[in-house]
């Protein structure tokens, strides 16, 4: 497990990362609290299988959700690798979860949530043109896909990380929820709200000057 990295090659196509779905992709790693448990038991108690299939559960989502939170893929990298060496260092102090899935993602969020209020930055919606693209362009990606990066950016970080977990990650509302801790109304009434903002960011960035 210490040597468990990120690596280029998980990297999602350029189609996934930016594209704007109105509606979820299927979970890849959905909340089955009962088997996370199990699992996560069996890492603590020093089986590396269960630590790589972990890895492989959650490491594409946090990564997606760091990428588009962030809008750096560097920047997602490095923060996913950051979340596996404080789940590795873990076992030096056992511990009991009743959600590691959630776990996980909560440290990935923290660690975002730092790395933005280190940047001390502010997006204005009336600065932003169609030349203030996003750092996480990646080639192949459509003009659309990277239009919809640049409005993703200028989000607040509440609305962005809703439309985030839910478009990108694969997350459902409930799933959602409960990670954040909010009731389903809320989370869906919040994402309603946010794709409407998003969808205003849209038009404004592809409108002519």
């Amino acid at each position: 497990m210490s040597n468990i990295a990120y690596t280029s090659s998980e990297a999602p196509s350029s189609s996934e990362y930016g594209l704007l779905r109105e509606s979820p992709q299927e979970s890849n790693s959905t909340l089955n609290h009962a088997e996370d448990v199990a699992l996560f038991q069996r890492f603590m108690q020093g089986d590396d299988s269960a630590a790589i299939i972990m890895f492989k559960k959650f490491n594409r989502s946090i990564f997606l959700y760091a990428a588009k939170i962030l809008n750096s893929t560097e920047q997602a990298e490095d923060i996913c690798q950051e979340v596996w060496e404080r789940i590795i260092a873990l076992r030096s102090k056992p511990k009991q979860l009743v959600n590691p899935g959630g776990f996980v993602f909560t440290i990935t969020r923290n660690l975002c949530f730092n790395q933005l209020q280190s940047r001390k930055r502010t997006v204005r919606l009336d600065s932003i043109s169609e030349q203030s693209l996003p750092s996480s362009i990646m080639p192949g990606m459509t003009s659309a896909e990277e239009l919809v990066l640049s409005a993703l950016d200028a989000l607040r970080f509440e609305d962005r990380e809703l439309l985030v977990l839910n478009m990108y990650c694969g997350y459902k509302f409930d799933e959602i929820a409960a990670i954040l801790e909010l009731s389903p109304g809320a989370v869906w009434t919040r994402a309603s709200r946010a794709r409407a903002k998003l969808r205003d960011i849209i038009t404004k960035l592809s409108s002519p000057l």
